[in-house]
């Protein structure tokens, strides 16, 4: 039986006894001081977008299957000003604090990626932005721990932009470039989900989509994870374990792809299935404003070390057997 003392604040649906039904408005209720918050919420699917700029906040579910936060949101959608969500802010969860811990709970894009991908390419109602971000590690958060957490949607789904961040015990689902940004994030013993769609092409998806600074040492790690497919209809050799993401960015003289987000993504003692084919290049805005590709061997750091499984030697852009681990430990974050 949970023990309610523990907590500062209880959100339930259902239970009347609880001090708030919103998750968001129990996260601002915490007093502005630097105190540790600790929220639980009962089982239930809370339909709601939640922003956390408070540090120190703790969040306990009642389990991933049982505490889900959900919304419907894309990055082709209209803020109230008019202007396209973006990807950012195509978010259902943000983080932008420090020392926030999220445990036992799943967060969901419920935006239908799989209905707009079966519409005609001429259907007026067919979005073209089709990010959807299940959680969002803004660029000021950091030492954001994550555990038995569930992270759902299909393009984009988790992204990291700043700090450091530990996933444990999580499992994240999605197609395109659904682990990305430039923060330094610890994914260790997770399920990578590689999910089912209607795709028209051979390159079903990438997980990894790295941005990392070039001054940063380490980008994103999945350390002891299973990269497995969602079900039988993920054919073989359809998805890659990433690609190097330079985004667009504004210089003095001009808006091209950022030279020096030279992505960082390592895989370590990792199972990988037999859906997996190697390393994509992916294609970014020259100075001069032509198109150019990013190669993995060349505008990125990928590695992979001691992993195993059918696709763990299938082609593709790949360095093994480094003799050490090809992270700095001591910067990573424990639970």
């Amino acid at each position: 039986m949970q023990n309610y003392d523990q907590y500062h604040a209880i959100v339930s649906l259902n239970n009347p006894f609880a001090d708030f039904e919103s998750i968001q408005a129990a996260i601002d209720a915490a007093p502005a001081d630097s105190s540790t918050y600790r929220i639980y919420i009962d089982q239930g699917c809370y339909q709601e977008r939640i922003c956390i700029q408070r540090a120190n906040i703790e969040i306990l579910g009642d389990g991933a299957e049982n505490t889900l936060i959900c919304a419907e949101v894309c990055a082709s959608m209209l803020e109230n000003s008019g202007q396209l969500i973006s990807t950012l802010n195509s978010r259902v969860v943000e983080v932008d604090a420090t020392n926030v811990t999220l445990k036992h709970l799943s967060i969901i894009n419920q935006w239908d990626y799989i209905k707009n991908a079966n519409k005609p390419t001429d259907d007026p109602t067919r979005l073209q932005h089709k990010q959807a971000v299940a959680l969002l590690l803004n660029s000021n958060s950091d030492n954001v721990r994550l555990e038995h957490v569930h992270l759902e949607s299909y393009q984009d789904t988790f992204c990291t932009q700043g700090g450091r961040s530990h996933l444990k015990h999580c499992k994240i689902m999605g197609n395109v470039d659904f682990v990305f940004g430039c923060g330094n994030a610890l994914l260790e013993d997770c399920d990578i989900v590689c999910r089912a769609w209607p795709s028209q092409t051979p390159v079903w998806g990438y997980i990894a989509a790295p941005s990392t600074s070039i001054h940063q040492d380490d980008g994103l790690t999945f350390l002891r994870c299973r990269v497995i497919r969602e079900n039988d209809q993920v054919p073989k050799h359809s998805y890659a374990l990433g690609r190097p993401w330079h985004p667009t960015t504004q210089f003095p003289d001009g808006r091209y792809a950022d030279p020096n987000a030279i992505g960082k993504a390592v895989f370590i003692e990792c199972y990988l299935d037999d859906h997996i084919y190697g390393w994509d290049s992916m294609q970014g805005l020259a100075p001069d404003g032509s198109k150019r590709s990013f190669e993995p061997d060349k505008d990125a750091r990928f590695v992979e070390w001691n992993n195993h499984g059918p696709g763990a030697n299938h082609g593709g852009y790949r360095v093994e057997n480094i003799g050490t681990y090809p992270i700095k430990r001591s910067e990573l974050i424990d639970l």
